[in-house]
């Protein structure tokens, strides 16, 4: 699952979090809400220049949810 890429909108988030991680979640949360744990697909480590540097971890704990 490493080859995963991410989205445009995530590379553009990743800009924001340098020396950090940019999450795809499962699902849509408003800004304030709590993301839970098994909504979260995973994440991809951020470089300090913002950008995308490692291949995506996958979250062991992701449960796809249940939309139709």
């Amino acid at each position: 699952m490493g080859d995963r890429r991410p989205s445009a909108s995530l590379v553009d988030e990743a800009k924001k979090f340098p020396n950090g991680w940019v999450y795809e979640i499962d699902g849509e949360f408003g800004v304030q809400e709590p993301v839970p744990r098994e909504a979260i697909r995973g994440a991809w480590p951020v470089g300090p220049d913002g950008v995308i540097t490692g291949e995506f971890v996958p979250n062991a704990n992701f449960r796809p949810s249940r939309r139709g």
